[in-house]
């Protein structure tokens, strides 16, 4: 499915005769309702979606029905990158998993632990351990939204934060407010970030439909998937 808020546009209406959103949360609540209908077949939507780059007022991703992914959930989403670094089917021993964490013994210690719980290591004994099972990404595509009702320019920046982990970041503005943004379009082709505007009839309009990107940074990308399978799995 195409993640892209594009696939539910509608025509313009007069931003005067627009009525504003109450608050941001009421913004937000009704621009999930009109995505229950997309919401299915492995695409979901999470609220106050925090991955330590601000806290995203939501994200949509697309994720694999593969119930062994879920396995991520177990292990904490701070070490789920050193897990992904570790050699596959080598040995290895707490000395590699302190120089990739740059962690404290005893939290490499623990973590080890879990990876074993998780099923994804196995101790061999004597200090030595092995990574039997390569752990696999949850998702396909993480589309980031941050909403507000008019300070488009705070929206932006937020919204260039959370390409960190994700590969669409999005700024969806009340459309009674919405003119200042879409007369300074420029910023947000400049920064890849999408721009849409919602009003309280229901209407969604994308005024920039972003490009794909890959994630900015494997720590955050295996982050945010650990974060979201552990949301699957609750």
């Amino acid at each position: 499915m195409n993640l892209s808020i594009n696939t539910i546009s509608c025509g313009e209406v007069d931003l005067q005769a627009s009525k504003p959103f109450p608050s941001e949360l009421d913004l937000v609540d009704n621009f999930e309702r009109l995505f229950d209908c997309f919401l299915n077949n492995g695409v979901l939507l999470e609220r106050e979606f925090n991955c330590g780059f601000g806290i995203a007022d939501a994200v949509i991703f697309d994720y694999k029905k593969e119930t062994s992914l879920l396995d991520l959930a177990k292990i904490s989403p701070e070490w789920a990158y050193t897990l992904k670094a570790l050699p596959y089917r080598k040995n290895f021993c707490i000395d590699l998993v302190l120089e990739l964490s740059g962690a404290s013994l005893s939290s490499s210690r623990k973590a080890i632990k879990d990876f074993i719980q998780a099923g994804f290591c196995q101790d061999k004994g004597n200090g030595i351990y092995i990574k039997s099972r390569q752990p696999r990404a949850l998702c396909t595509s993480v589309v980031a939204i941050e909403a507000k009702l008019k300070d488009w320019k705070k929206a932006l920046w937020q919204a260039t934060r959370y390409k960190t982990f994700a590969n669409e970041s999005w700024v969806v503005l009340d459309k009674r407010y919405s003119r200042p943004a879409i007369s300074n379009l420029t910023e947000f082709k400049k920064f890849n970030i999408g721009l849409a505007t919602f009003s309280t009839d229901g209407c969604c309009n994308v005024h920039f439909l972003p490009k794909k990107e890959t994630h900015k940074s494997d720590i955050a990308y295996w982050k945010a998937n650990t974060l979201l399978a552990k949301r699957l799995a609750s």
